[in-house]
């Protein structure tokens, strides 16, 4: 077995933004998501991983947020570059997905890029932003970001809270932890909208 001890303890970049949306914004993609519950479909993951590492349901189309969401990630790119050291890169292509984790949601650990059969030229994740928004107050618990060391061994956590976004490195190895939702309801789940800058 090959000893990982010498990475335990580095972690990718990573950066977190309060309020990125404002406010109204994201009380308006709040309202809009509540409202298009029934288009909610079952989380999947690419071929050849296990389907019980995901639980959660999935909205990909966002409707008169999705031009809002790109631009502002887009506006983003280059001081996350600069944090990331990744150097410079022009975007290809935004991907956007709405994510909602009721009670139970979780997604084990994994990485946002794709290799083999589903890597697409020229199409790679470079970048992974993931904004947070709920129902105020709270009505879930769990459900933190967990963004690995290069090891695989420890976390540094993050609190999904209203109107703030995380962005890392798409390679970098992340899980969400369960969620616990006791009453149910679609509208008290934890909310994300995944962004992955492409290119």
């Amino acid at each position: 077995m090959t000893d990982l001890s010498f990475l335990e303890g580095r972690f990718p970049p990573h950066r977190v933004v309060r309020g990125w949306l404002g406010d109204v914004a994201a009380q308006r993609l709040l309202a809009y998501v509540l409202g298009e519950e029934a288009r909610f479909k079952p989380s999947k993951v690419a071929e050849g991983l296990d389907p019980g590492t995901r639980l959660s349901r999935v909205l990909r189309d966002l409707g008169p947020f999705e031009a809002l969401l790109a631009a502002k990630a887009r506006a983003l790119q280059p001081q996350l570059e600069a944090a990331f050291g990744t150097g410079h890169m022009a975007v290809s292509d935004v991907e956007i997905e709405l994510v909602a984790h009721g009670d139970g949601g979780f997604y084990g650990p994994h990485i946002d890029t794709f290799t083999g059969a589903d890597h697409i030229a020229g199409e790679r994740r470079r970048i992974t932003l993931v904004y947070y928004f709920h129902r105020r107050p709270r009505h879930f618990a769990g459900g933190r970001f967990r963004l690995l060391d290069m090891a695989g061994r420890r976390s540094i956590d993050i609190e999904p809270d209203h109107d703030s976004l995380v962005a890392f490195p798409s390679f970098a190895h992340h899980e969400v932890e369960k969620v616990s939702c006791p009453g149910g309801a679609f509208a008290d789940s934890r909310f994300s909208v995944n962004i992955w800058l492409c290119g």
